[in-house]
């Protein structure tokens, strides 16, 4: 299951979401005006729905080829945690803000380390949907 899920990550984050998607989605920071939320918020929305499509589509077919036994609740319930999660930290704001409460206040400010953190941040909340998916 992680296998899967990680390589969809791969492919779904990097190859089929917009440059506009990327630009918006962690925009604004908190205190921005109410036109820049929603333009930011309808890319994030856009971007993790495209992204959880691909994800249920590779999720079907590698447990279909490999005749897995996974049920409804468990695939429904470790999508959701992605999506929910995925939503959460690419709010960028959101991962610098832990990079400070973890003490990597001068790592927060290169855009590679926080690129780095966010990619740690989804890989984490992988392994717990792919306990998901197999568990409930």
């Amino acid at each position: 299951m992680f296998t899967a899920l990680f390589a969809s990550h791969v492919w779904a984050d990097h190859c089929w979401q917009t440059d506009k998607q990327a630009a918006e989605k962690g925009r604004p920071e908190p205190g921005a005006g109410a036109m820049k939320a929603r333009e930011s918020w309808r890319a994030l929305i856009a971007h993790v729905v495209v992204y959880h499509l691909v994800m249920a589509v590779m999720l079907a077919v590698t447990t279909a080829l490999l005749d897995l036994p996974i049920s409804w609740a468990g695939a429904a319930a470790g999508i959701a945690f992605s999506a929910v999660t995925h939503g959460f930290w690419d709010r960028r704001w959101l991962v610098k803000a832990w990079m400070v409460l973890t003490g990597s206040r001068e790592f927060a400010k290169n855009p590679q380390g926080r690129y780095s953190v966010d990619q740690a941040q989804h890989v984490f909340c992988l392994w717990v949907s792919a306990l998901l998916i197999t568990l409930v």
